[in-house]
């Protein structure tokens, strides 16, 4: 039905592929972005520091992976940006207490009113957007953010494809270094994607409502049989 470029890093690539394959796509591993775990001094301070918090927010699988690769969360409640995310919080371990459907900007304002003076971790990404740590203050959180992993962009490879999934604003990035968005299918995990992607010259024709990439890939696949019906 058509080669979609999966451009998320070579950590996720195996799993977004089978899921493309399952929607009736062809899934073409492009990666767009690397990831680099943090040090083990930073890792082993978030560890202590989530032993010691009330709440844990979390916006990516990656985090849960570079903190905690072999399990072993702490009992404090995790707010999840997504599904997927508050899966890899349940496999290392981890209690669930909230998840989100649109992104950190709303995760962050449903959580608001349970942490009013409560001590939050929230394990990130270099370069994060510093709205999150912003909202969560002003709710009266008291916030400790850790940059526990870095993204890098990498450029794609030249492999045609029909359509292009991006998972992150850095994804796109990513891909703009050395290839282009025109004559594409582009879908989006979320808003934030889609307005990197905007940004970037195209906006996307497809973003799930909610952020997760189970729902981009039948979203993608439902998109591209209605334009080339059987």
């Amino acid at each position: 039905m058509g080669r979609v470029a999966i451009t998320t890093a070579a950590d996720r690539s195996s799993l977004l592929a089978g899921q493309a394959r399952s929607h009736g796509l062809e899934p073409v591993l492009l990666p767009c972005i690397a990831v680099t775990p943090a040090s083990d001094a930073v890792l082993h301070h978030a560890r202590a520091l989530a032993s010691r918090s009330d709440w844990l927010v979390v916006t990516s699988p990656r985090a849960v992976r570079a903190v905690w690769p072999g399990g072993g969360m702490p009992p404090s409640p995790v707010a999840a940006v997504g599904p997927a995310t508050a899966a890899s919080v349940e496999e290392a371990d981890g209690i669930v207490g909230l998840v989100g459907e649109a992104g950190a900007e709303a995760l962050v304002a449903r959580l608001a009113e349970r942490v009013g003076g409560a001590s939050v971790l929230f394990p990130h990404a270099t370069g994060a957007d510093p709205s999150t740590v912003s909202a969560l203050e002003s709710a009266g959180a008291q916030v400790k953010a850790v940059a526990v992993y870095e993204t890098r962009t990498v450029a794609p490879g030249p492999d045609p494809v029909d359509a292009a999934a991006f998972g992150s604003p850095s994804a796109v990035r990513g891909w703009l270094i050395s290839r282009h968005l025109e004559d594409l299918v582009l879908g989006a995990i979320g808003e934030t994607t889609a307005r990197a992607l905007a940004d970037g010259g195209r906006s996307p024709q497809v973003v799930p409502p909610r952020p997760d990439f189970e729902e981009l890939m039948a979203h993608l696949a439902d998109h591209l049989r209605q334009r080339s019906p059987a």
